[in-house]
């Protein structure tokens, strides 16, 4: 049995339904990601999860118990919220006793469940301190160890990351990774960012106004995205339209405008005549400046570079055919002393296998 439960679930705010119909389970030691725009719903799904909010239809069921009616304080679920929301007039360990003292844990236990809290996110030490004597990271960690101080089955973590720099994101990624994996507590993360939800996650469902268009594993999201919102809302992508006018053993040609004819694996929901599109990552496309006529297992298509962003390891090129389409591609800058292969305005070749690409049935689409 899954450790939560979440069916039918739906939320309206007056005409509105930010949450419709949801149905998905998660396992206990899952790091799970709720991911998708601002609107799409994931942080009322949190809030509900967590007992801030309540549904208008469906239930939510904790290891097969329903929480209908079950107060926030009275649920093994704790939150980290966006701002951390530590109670500035308190010491590290007094926002961290906090709530062991409203669960009337026994003073001569809360101490050593203190210290226990600190361990587990590294900062043994930094009981005494204030909170406006901390870094943005630790007081991240002090919010995350007030919340697995009682030991809850869920911790639920809405952008948690989003106020902090860069460097220091990702060096919190690696930490909250280690921690899950530590502690052995089941995460259900809120964001925004694709590029955080593939680094963390077992597994992702990606939201759509409300909705769950695909629930996945990373790798599998970001290679087969079921439909055409979550390919262009995961990692960066061409996106070619196109009706599908043969397939011949495991290979489809769809007629592509200002492209003509483009080669892709046939998928088991594409019939000649019906509409597509084909989902290819920049990274698994080639950019020469020798114009190859073709070969047979790949698409070739003569262009000239439209635009360059120089992104220092990589260097992203819009090439623009002759039809006017544009495809994005990269290369690495790996050549010594020269920090970029191509300028704006250079013929090249574009090419790409015909596996490379993923074919989306036009009833797919978001």
């Amino acid at each position: 049995m899954a450790l939560l439960e979440i069916r039918n679930l739906s939320r309206r705010f007056g005409d509105n339904t930010v949450v419709d119909n949801i149905s998905l389970s998660i396992e206990a030691g899952e790091f799970f990601t709720l991911l998708g725009p601002s609107g799409c719903g994931k942080t009322t799904l949190l809030r509900m999860i967590a007992g801030f909010d309540a549904p208008d239809a469906g239930q939510i069921l904790l290891d097969g118990i329903d929480l209908s009616g079950v107060p926030p304080e009275s649920r093994a679920v704790r939150t980290v919220f966006q701002n951390y929301a530590l109670f500035p007039h308190m010491t590290v360990a007094q926002n961290i006793a906090f709530p062991l003292e409203m669960a009337n844990t026994p003073k001569s236990e809360i101490k050593q469940k203190i210290e226990e809290a600190l361990d587990d996110v590294r900062l043994s030490g930094f009981a005494a301190r204030w909170p406006h004597e901390l870094s943005g990271g630790q007081r991240q960690r002090v919010a995350i160890a007030r919340a697995l101080v009682t030991r809850p089955r869920l911790l639920l973590l809405d952008e948690p990351l989003s106020a902090l720099d860069a460097q220091l994101r990702e060096q919190m990624q690696i930490e909250l990774i280690n921690l899950q994996k530590e502690v052995g507590i089941t995460f259900i993360y809120v964001t925004h960012d694709q590029a955080e939800a593939l680094a963390l996650s077992h597994r992702i469902a990606v939201m759509n106004k409300g909705q769950v268009e695909q629930l996945d594993e990373p790798a599998r999201i970001y290679s087969y995205p079921k439909s055409r919102f979550v390919a262009d809302f995961i990692g960066t992508c061409n996106l070619f339209d196109g009706t599908v006018t043969q397939i011949e053993g495991n290979t489809m040609l769809l007629d592509v405008p200002g492209m003509g004819a483009v080669k892709a694996v046939a998928a088991p929901d594409a019939v000649v005549g019906s509409q597509g599109t084909i989902a290819l990552r920049p990274e698994k496309t080639q950019v020469s400046a020798e114009i190859v006529s073709g070969v047979a297992d790949e698409n070739h298509f003569d262009g000239y570079v439209k635009e360059l962003l120089y992104m220092g390891g990589v260097t992203v090129y819009i090439v623009e055919t002759e039809g006017g389409v544009r495809i994005e591609t990269l290369l690495a800058n790996s050549a010594i002393g020269r920090p970029r292969l191509f300028e704006v305005g250079d013929a090249v070749d574009v090419a790409w296998r015909v596996d490379a690409g993923h074919f989306i049935a036009l009833a797919s689409h978001g």
